[in-house]
């Protein structure tokens, strides 16, 4: 990303924990608390909810689900900010407060959701539909689908095997890196670069690349 949109980044995030009472306050009255708990419910997906902080997920095979947290917040304590529905893992926020996360799983899973200012990083995903308005989003050694749409943040996908990516990003770079196989690269962008490096292109495969930046370069190469 260049000095421009790491600008814009920065000044669209300031504002995003400036509204959500995390900066501006006194050091005094901004708290921060670490905890971990693990997860004795069947997880068979994860939702993020998140509108400030962060998340890293990773698979550890054959692992107990387990959730590290840590909060800053202003004013009361903000207690538990995850939950299970339908065995569903939900990683949520709460008012005046970021959470970053940290979860391992024993299993690729299907990830869902949204974060507003925060990065996410995924290692291994069954599949992922996640939206983030200002944030960069990596997501590496998926093994299904991939779509991803960000305001301001780069977008990185790394796939295991070949598959399908949708990835929009109106201020920052996409980058996508794939196995060997075929290709329909459908990629685009309004300011910025685009270049495929050993990647085979098939307009009539199914792993569609469809892939968009605003003010940003767009790059598919050969893993």
């Amino acid at each position: 990303m260049g000095n421009k949109e790491k600008r814009v980044l920065g000044a669209l995030a300031l504002g995003a924990l400036t509204a959500f009472g995390i900066v501006g306050c006194t050091t005094k009255s901004r708290q921060t608390l670490s905890d971990g708990t693990p997860v004795t419910e069947q997880i068979t997906a994860i939702r993020v909810d998140v509108p400030v902080g962060g998340v890293t997920l990773r698979v550890e095979d054959g692992a107990p689900v387990s959730l590290r947290r840590e909060v800053t917040y202003t004013g009361r304590n903000p207690g538990k900010t995850h939950s299970v529905e339908n065995g569903t893992l939900v990683l949520g926020g709460c008012s005046q407060c970021g959470v970053d996360y940290e979860v391992v799983v024993p299993r690729e899973l299907a990830i869902s959701g949204a974060i507003g200012t925060g990065e996410i990083t995924l290692a291994r995903a069954a599949s992922v539909d996640l939206r983030g308005e200002v944030g960069d989003i990596k997501v590496r050694s998926s093994s299904g689908p991939v779509r991803l749409s960000t305001g301001t943040g780069d977008i990185e996908v790394g796939l295991a095997k070949p598959g399908a990516v949708t990835a929009d990003a109106q201020v920052g770079q996409v980058t996508i890196v794939v196995p060997d196989g075929a290709y329909q690269v459908r990629a685009k962008s309004e300011t910025g670069k685009v270049e495929t490096t050993g990647v085979r292109q098939d307009q009539a495969s199914a792993n569609v690349l469809d892939l968009k930046s605003g003010t940003g370069s767009v790059t598919v190469k050969a893993a």
